[in-house]
This record gives C-alpha cells, structure tokens and sequence, in this order.
C-alpha cells in the first residue's frame, strides 16, 4: 500500500478510508463502503480496497463482531431499541444484538481509520526521511506553458534542504529551430543535469510527454535517484490569462491550448495533478509539499 504512486496524502486518507470500512457489521458491503469512504475523503480506491481486505475478513470477523456487541453494550443505555421489532424471522432473530453490533462497529470504524491513516502517514514521512538521507530526488514539475512551473519549482527549491533548480526553458537553443529539436535539447541537458548533480534533491521544471518520461526515468535509474512527477493543471482559461506578470502571446496561447489537447495538464505517470490558481507561487509550494509529504524547512 504504500508503494501506491498516488502521493501521500491519498495513500493515507485510502488506508483510513478501508480501515474504517473494515470494522463495519456490513457483511458482503465492506468493499462497497470502502470505495465510498475512499470517494468521500479524496483517498486512493486501491489502498482503500487492500486496506478493507487486510482487516475485515471471516477469521477477523470472527474477533470483530463479538468485541463490537461489547463495546456497543457498554455505551448504549438499557432498553434502548431503535431498529425495527416487526419483520422477518430471520432479521428479527438477529435484531437483539444488532445494536450494539452497529454502535460498536461505528466506534471501532473511527478509531481505526483515525489509527490507520495516522500510521500511514508516519510510515511515508519516515520513509521520506530515509530516501532523502540516501536517495537523491528528482522532483519534476510538469505541466503546460504558463501553468506556473518556473515559479513554482523556486518556491519548492527554497523549501527543500540541499535543492537545487534546473529550468527546462534555459536549454539556449535558438528559437528557429523546429520544436522537437528544442525539445530533445533541452531533456538532453536534463539528464546530462541529473547524472551529474550532487544534490540531494533536484527541482526540475518542464513539460514531458510519455517518451521523455521514460527517457527521463531511465536517467534517474542509472544515477541512482528517485523521480518524482507533479502535473500543474490549472483550469485552461486561468493558464491563458497573463499570470504573475507573464505577457503571453497569441503565439503562446495557441500553444497553451493545443498542450491541454495533447494531455499536458493530465499526465497518468503522475503521482499528483495539482491546481495551483488561487495561490501564490509560495503557497501552492507549501500546499505540494504537505500533498507529498516533503522534508521542506518550515
């Protein structure tokens, strides 16, 4: 579960999610209320649903149920009855104890999902801690032009103890040239970057497509360090509108609207697609790095 790519924040909010599912007296529904936690609290389907499975099964059920009906019976007060006395046999035969089954598998299910997300959490954060202190970063920034890359890659190099900033953009590469020669210059002088960087952790900010992900994953394999992918995607009208004192032109913006066409702001090698309008470059570099759980220096 916690190798999910999904970020950590999704990773936590899934493991919650299935957790609390699990203690559930819904029998034959706990993947059901899995999803639907998951759904509810932005928390990845996967890591719910291995969640679910891991804690609610027949041999945990076998300790669940009767230790729910305690914990049900302790708190409800005597005589207190609120499902149904009229009915089938064989509902009404399971209805004195239904009670304090639901009541207790409510209580349980908060309890363990706050444990459950909590513990997730943790485990990422040290495990965050021991790649950063043996395992350099390569912290990519995609996304369209004007999608606030640059800006946002600083505020994150500012954060990030050791970081160090490369700009896609500055390949110095004439601009007569077509663009996938552009292109392979300047993921040429990004790899070239990461094989021989030292820092523990690298901010880069340009746009990838699925080949020069892979080229870019390769480099990073061979270097020994870890990638990471961030997609910024703000909606498409606040990319074309002149953002943080950019003066875009009708060049740039016939550009920025063929690059959301060509999935630019949806990459699926994500582990986060992220909005970054209505905040500053510095907050939405706050906002990411509690979505990653980074090391930053607060």
């Amino acid at each position: 579960m916690l190798d999910s790519p999904e970020g950590a924040g999704r990773i936590a909010r899934g493991a919650a999610a299935g957790s609390a599912a699990a203690m559930l007296p819904a029998f034959g529904l706990h993947l059901v209320f899995a999803a639907a936690f998951a759904w509810m609290l932005g928390g990845s389907l996967p890591v719910a649903a291995a969640a679910c499975l891991a804690l609610g099964n027949p041999l945990t059920h076998a300790f669940l149920l009767p230790a729910e009906f305690a914990l049900g019976r302790l708190i409800l007060p005597p005589r207190l009855e609120f499902l149904p006395r009229e009915g089938p046999a064989w509902l009404l035969a399971g209805l004195p104890a239904a009670e304090e089954v639901l009541v207790g598998g409510i209580i349980l299910a908060l309890l363990v999902g706050g444990l459950a997300g909590f513990m997730a959490r943790r485990a990422l954060r040290q495990r965050e801690a021991a790649f950063t202190l043996h395992e350099p970063v390569v912290l990519h920034l995609n996304g369209p032009i004007n999608s606030g890359k640059s800006s946002i890659g600083l505020a994150l190099t500012d954060l990030l103890p050791g970081a160090t900033f490369l700009e896609g953009d500055a390949h110095g590469l004439p601009t007569s040239l077509p663009r996938e020669k552009r292109w392979a210059g300047a993921l040429q002088r990004i790899t070239a970057a990461i094989a021989t960087s030292q820092a523990p952790w690298m901010v880069v900010a340009y746009p990838l497509d699925e080949a020069a992900y892979r080229s870019l994953s390769s480099a990073c394999a061979a270097r020994g360090a870890r990638l990471r992918v961030v997609t910024l995607a703000p909606p498409l009208e606040v990319a074309l509108t002149e953002r943080g004192g950019r003066m875009l032109s009708e060049v740039e913006r016939l550009r920025i609207r063929e690059m959301y066409a060509e999935g630019y702001a949806a990459r699926p090698f994500s582990e986060q697609i992220f909005d970054p309008s209505g905040r500053t470059p510095v907050g939405s570099a706050r906002k990411l790095a509690d979505l990653l759980d980074l090391p930053v220096q607060r």
